[in-house]
């Protein structure tokens, strides 16, 4: 099994003038907190190309990685001529890159920063194809979670372009941020009420966001600030922002209806498609008009402190639900130990796996392992920090899966940090709905969590699903 220290640093394997995959790599465009994005050519694709490679190293971040194979996943289904074309794509075991054609534009935010408030024509017209662009999404069970004018590009035709999808949500792939119970609530000024509280998987939320956008072109403020603080975010779940005519007395109250009731904290109170949205920014006399649309002053203090109490139990709205089909897949989580190299115990865990995924087509398969922690400090070198090391242990568990040849919708690994392995691996099984956990029993390392108990029999004890336990 290969070890952090046998894996090649993503640093110096993507340098100007190296092959990748065909890709010849060119200068560095952008570096991100999150990604680095590197021009590239190839012999055969007359696109310009982007390369995007998760930042993975000293001082920064585990998620850069849970995010890159979000995005890969998805990049690689999407067909939408508002997306970036993917163009290819490599494995956080070898070269993990995203090869996507490089859509010319300028991001909605620089043009922002450049007029302040938008022309009200404009901020119908982008508005409108923003709301398309989105709704393609949808149709691909797609929704995006993270849209914001630092996403959304547009070139001097007019055409919009989404980007980033390292936060987004697929309905027929492993959500990592959910089975990592990591809410990864996006960006601040953006984020919907029920993102805040972890659900991921209502389209309702890009509805929101695009809200935010329109509120922002044509004020040049947001409608809840920017955040820094849980309780900062949870603001949006009882308040009311200022209404957009108060502050452009232009607007046309059709348009700050439209605009707050995207806002609104509940999803079921808001338009409840984005191709209803774009219907209502083109054809205005389709608007149902009511008290929103006239709002000029904000709360007094006694309907403040109302909506306040309300919102102390707030519950997000129900989502469609998921197809009985679904409910009923199971899903398998194998515990591989990766700090130790029983081969035999390994080898007999993949053909237990093997008959397990066999006996019913539609099941998942999550391959977990856990490790003490990180670093606090990480070192000078990929592998001797916190996110070097956690990849280090996800290819190993990406090796060991690789003989079942599962397709990516079916697959997920997941490196979780615990000081109680037993305990997280119970708590993980209990998120996730698991239908049976896979573990190995190896002769070589006794594992104890406590002196008199082993952390087989806490697992067999507190799991909230079958166990099967396969031994060396």
């Amino acid at each position: 099994m290969s070890k952090a220290s046998d894996i090649p640093a993503v640093d110096e394997a993507f340098q100007a003038g190296k092959v990748i995959d065909g890709f010849v790599l060119g200068e560095e465009v952008h570096r991100g907190g999150m990604a680095v994005l590197i021009s590239a050519t190839k012999e055969g694709i007359d696109l310009p190309i982007l390369l995007k490679i998760p930042r993975v190293g000293r001082n920064q971040p585990v998620e850069s990685l849970i995010g890159f194979e979000t995005e890969l996943n998805i990049m690689s289904v999407l067909d939408s001529p508002d997306v970036p074309k993917f163009l290819g794509g490599g494995t956080i075991a070898t070269h993990p890159y995203i090869a996507m054609e490089r859509v010319a534009g300028t991001s909605l935010e620089e043009l922002g920063e450049q007029v302040g408030r938008f022309p009200i024509s404009e901020v119908i017209r982008i508005g409108a194809t923003l709301a398309q662009a989105v709704q393609s999404l949808h149709a691909q069970d797609v929704i995006h979670l993270d849209l914001k004018p630092e996403n959304i590009l547009l070139d001097a035709s007019g055409k919009l372009t989404l980007i980033d999808f390292g936060l987004a949500h697929h309905a027929h792939f492993p959500d990592l941020l959910a089975e990592e119970m990591r809410k990864g609530v996006g960006s601040a000024p953006y984020v919907s009420p029920e993102q805040i509280m972890g659900v991921r998987e209502d389209s309702r939320s890009d509805i929101f966001s695009i809200g935010v956008i329109l509120y922002e072109m044509l004020t040049d403020e947001l409608p809840f600030g920017n955040p820094q603080s849980m309780g900062g975010l949870r603001r949006r779940l009882w308040a009311q922002p200022t209404a957009p005519r108060a502050l452009r007395p232009d607007t046309p109250p059709w348009l700050q209806e439209v605009v707050l009731r995207c806002l609104e904290a509940r999803a079921v109170d808001r338009y409840q498609s984005a191709s209803r949205l774009r219907q209502c920014l083109l054809e205005p006399e389709s608007v149902k008009l009511t008290e929103r649309a006239e709002r000029l002053k904000s709360l007094g203090f006694l309907n403040s402190v109302k909506r306040w109490w309300r919102a102390a139990g707030y519950v997000p709205s129900s989502c469609p639900a998921p197809s009985v089909e679904q409910d009923a897949t199971p899903l398998i989580i194998a515990a591989i130990d990766t700090r130790q190299s029983d081969a035999r115990l390994r080898e007999r865990m993949l053909s237990a796996a093997s008959l397990l995924m066999q006996v019913d087509p539609e099941s998942r398969l999550i391959c977990l392992s856990t490790i003490p922690g990180t670093p606090a400090i990480d070192g000078q070198q990929e592998a001797q920090s916190a996110s070097g090391i956690v990849r280090g242990h996800l290819v190993q568990l990406m090796k060991w899966a690789e003989p079942l040849k599962l397709p990516p919708e079916r697959f997920s690994c997941h490196v979780l940090e615990a000081m109680d392995p037993a305990a997280r691996i119970v708590e993980f099984a209990q998120d996730n709905a698991a239908s049976l956990i896979l573990i190995g029993a190896s002769r070589q390392v006794p594992n104890k969590v406590v002196p008199w108990r082993t952390s087989m029999t806490k697992i067999v004890e507190e799991a909230p699903c079958s166990v099967h336990i396969v031994r060396s």
